[in-house]
């Protein structure tokens, strides 16, 4: 075996902020575990089907008064999507084919027998671990080969202070939990062992020292069985020693932590060794560590992310796909091949029934009553027996340490019970600019009675579409439509001048004649650019079949407004666009409807090749969405940018120069449609219209899922991200505000009392801010 080393950057006691990202599960069970936590105890349904490949795959579909929820179950493993209502009833055959990647050879078929649920459950607990177990071994100084390493039986002081700061002593006989394969019964594999628990996961340590010793056997048989069948195993030593983690034969273990202990600082170093072919993953490690609680969370969340990772390296993904494909030809043997012609098997394009209980013959109500109470029961028996994946309970005291559980990414309310949709809008200082189906609105959040709330333009002047706050330049940017025809404007406010008017009069009326920007009639779309080093400020408009690029007028003169005009771009049909630096100059990026095209504004505008390239093309029809990923540094240059369309992300990678044959290096299924994705690294932020979904973006794992309902993309101001929700029946909107990262030791991202200031005192302001594992996929 080959091995990749990860080593750390920085200061292990001052890697503890969210610009270095915290020690966060990836792919954690309960927001990944969609049947049991969706499905399991309600009425659903469940299809199968064909591919063109003759493959079989199962279709699950859940249906709410709100929303759809579907799990594909295929050989390649399970994929999920979040759907909304549509104003079109959706039917089984429509969902999937928003999956995409699938093609179906025959109409599928339902199957009503309700012990195909056991079976479905069974299916999703092979996609990773519930507990893990993890190997111990304690080397001294000298020793080159795991014989040697296996053969040590004395535990040194130190070594005894590190298995006591990751877990607790147990006796192993009659231990009722967690065992890890050790045996609880004859003190066969040892008389004790250490284990733990970490965000409601169970963890064995199969620690070496305490595992059978024979004397007369050098190779130590009955350790390497259990240390040489774990994936992940901890090595630790004392004082500094070069490591090579080929000294142990093993086909299983992928990856091996080195801990030493250093005592004379009193510190723990950490160096990660993954075999070649295991990804990468979170977190990111710094080489010394001084905080032991910060390092036991740390190291223990890296070994569980860890085995996750090797999950899916060729050599494990291969057995699960055989392992998947065999039970779901099981499934099909049992439920379809002998019953093909029997009343529970019905065509695709029946009706998905509703979670809520609907009047019916009393037959279909008593087996669908029986079909969610065999669901129910099983839930409960997962419940009790601590295997359910939404479980965070922790049995003993003396497991819950500092950092075991924390909750990330709460979201605050800062406007409750307004009795309007919200459009869109930005933030300024105390201020909200709301732009309404009634006109323009400005909220003053440091006041608290009715004077707080004041309407500026009504939608006689013009309907906002579009709200950008430039303060560099003390000034407002809206894109609204006007008139019965819904013709596309753009204006220009001065930004002090807007909060002061509190009246729509006449004088107002006249004024927005001369703030509109001309040659903007019939826009569609618009985007602003500041850049960082220079101040200079861009704006991208787009209108009918181009793109007009606008420049901030130093020399502001009245009648053409602030902006003047640049250059255009011939581009058809742009649904989507955004900017972004990179060292050659200013470059936009634009979604057609079947294409994703980057701009060159630099390019000489006689040569077109140059000047517009393609990047990727997709589906017609599809919601896109692109997201610049910009490293936070004083050039604030883009390192890539991350196309989507429908649930579909992929990454363009950006070198010095720019070239359409660039290849993509990471591929995210997004569980819900994402209408605005926000980089914040080392995370991605998608916003969707009935939830929230943050990933890794050194990986594309899932860390994090928020359900809200009727949610959309507002702003994003001082590492906060502005979301509105809107609920049909009341017709009342809230503005929610969400950090765009997490803290390890406390919820550094809060809402002052004057309104929407940010408290971020647990940072320095000279703590470099790590990003390397997103370097990893995307180098500038």
């Amino acid at each position: 075996m080959k091995f990749w080393e990860e080593k750390g950057k920085g200061n292990g006691r001052r890697c503890t902020g969210s610009a270095h990202g915290a020690a966060l599960l990836e792919n954690p069970e309960s927001h990944l575990r969609w049947y049991f936590k969706y499905f399991l105890g309600t009425a659903h349904q469940n299809y199968y089907g064909k591919t063109t490949d003759k493959d079989i795959f199962i279709l699950s579909i859940v249906k709410s008064e709100e929303d759809y929820r579907a799990i594909l179950w295929a050989k390649s493993g399970l994929q999920r999507i979040y759907l909304p209502k549509s104003h079109k009833p959706r039917t089984p055959h429509s969902i999937c084919q928003e999956f995409g990647d699938i093609d179906v050879a025959r109409a599928p078929k339902e199957i009503k027998q309700a012990d195909i649920q056991k079976d479905l459950l069974y299916i999703e607990e092979q996609e990773g671990a519930i507990n893990f177990k993890f190997g111990v071994l304690y080397r001294k100084e000298g020793q080159s080969t795991d014989d040697e390493i296996l053969c040590n039986n004395d535990i040194s002081p130190a070594f005894q202070r590190f298995l006591d700061l990751i877990g607790e002593k147990v006796a192993l006989r009659g231990f009722e939990e967690y065992r890890g394969g050790l045996d609880v019964k004859g003190d066969t594999t040892g008389t004790h062992s250490y284990r733990t628990i970490m965000e409601g996961k169970h963890i064995m340590f199969h620690v070496a020292n305490l595992l059978p010793f024979t004397k007369d056997n050098p190779q130590q048989v009955e350790r390497k069985r259990h240390i040489g069948n774990d994936i992940v195993n901890i090595v630790f030593q004392e004082d500094y020693d070069d490591f090579d983690p080929t000294c142990f034969k093993s086909q299983m273990s992928h990856i091996y932590a080195l801990v030493t202990y250093q005592h004379d600082t009193d510190s723990y170093l950490l160096r990660v060794y993954n075999e070649e072919s295991v990804p990468r993953y979170g977190p990111d490690i710094s080489p010394e560590y001084l905080d032991l609680d910060h390092f036991r969370r740390v190291l223990l969340v890296k070994l569980m992310n860890g085995e996750k990772a090797v999950y899916a390296t060729p050599q494990f993904v291969a057995r699960r796909e055989r392992t998947v494909q065999q039970l779901l030809k099981e499934i099909y043997n049992r439920y379809v091949s002998r019953n093909e012609d029997f009343d529970h098997l019905r065509p695709i394009a029946d009706k998905i029934m509703d979670t809520t209980p609907r009047i019916g013959r009393k037959k279909r109500i008593r087996k669908a009553a029986k079909f969610q109470a065999k669901g129910q029961d099983l839930k409960v028996q997962k419940i009790i027996s601590g295997h359910a994946p939404t479980s965070k309970t922790c049995t003993s005291y003396t497991l819950q340490r500092k950092f075991e559980h924390y909750s990330a990414w709460n979201y605050e309310r800062i406007v409750r019970d307004f009795q309007q949709k919200i459009v869109c809008a930005d933030f300024w200082d105390t201020y909200i600019i709301l732009g309404t189906e009634s006109g323009l609105s400005l909220i003053n959040t440091s006041l608290l009675d009715d004077s707080a709330i004041a309407e500026i333009y009504d939608h006689n002047m013009f309907v906002p579409k579009q709200i950008s706050v430039i303060e560099e330049k003390s000034v407002v940017v809206v894109r609204a439509e006007k008139g019965k025809h819904k013709t596309g404007y753009v204006y220009i406010f001065d930004l002090a001048a807007l909060t002061m008017k509190s009246h729509c009069t006449k004088n107002f009326k006249r004024k927005t004649k001369q703030e509109r920007l001309q040659g903007t009639k019939g826009c569609t779309n618009l985007c602003t650019h500041v850049a960082r080093q220079s101040g200079d400020l861009h704006m991208a408009v787009v209108k009918h079949k181009t793109i007009q690029l606008y420049e901030w007028n130093r020399i502001a003169t009245q009648g053409q407004g602030w902006f003047r005009w640049k250059r255009d771009f011939q581009v058809c049909d742009v649904q989507y666009l955004c900017m972004f630096n990179r060292p050659s100059g200013l470059k936009i990026c634009a979604g057609t409807s079947t294409e994703f095209l980057i701009i060159d504004t630099e390019a000489p505008e006689d040569d077109k090749n140059k000047c517009v390239e393609r990047l990727q093309t997709h589906k017609e029809n599809t919601s896109i969405c692109i997201t610049p990923v910009i490293k936070e540094d004083r050039n604030n240059w883009a390192l890539g940018v991350l196309l989507t369309y429908n649930n579909i992300s992929v990454s363009e990678q950006f070198t010095l120069t720019l070239h359409p044959d660039n290849m993509f290096s990471l591929i995210i299924k997004w569980n819900v449609k994402p209408v605005h994705i926000h980089s914040s690294l080392p995370y991605f932020i998608a916003i969707g219209q009935q939830g929230i979904e943050i990933r890794m973006a050194s990986n594309g794992n899932v860390v994090h899922s928020i359900d809200v309902a009727s949610v959309s993309y507002l702003a994003c101001r001082c590492q906060l991200i502005y979301l509105s929700t809107y609920d049909p029946v009341t017709c009342l909107s809230e503005i929610l505000s969400l950090p765009t990262s997490v803290s390890l030791y406390s919820s550094s991202s809060t809402i002052s009392s004057a309104g929407l200031g940010l408290s971020n005192d647990s940072f320095d302001e000279d703590d470099e801010v790590i990003i390397s594992c997103f370097n990893h996929y995307f180098v500038a």
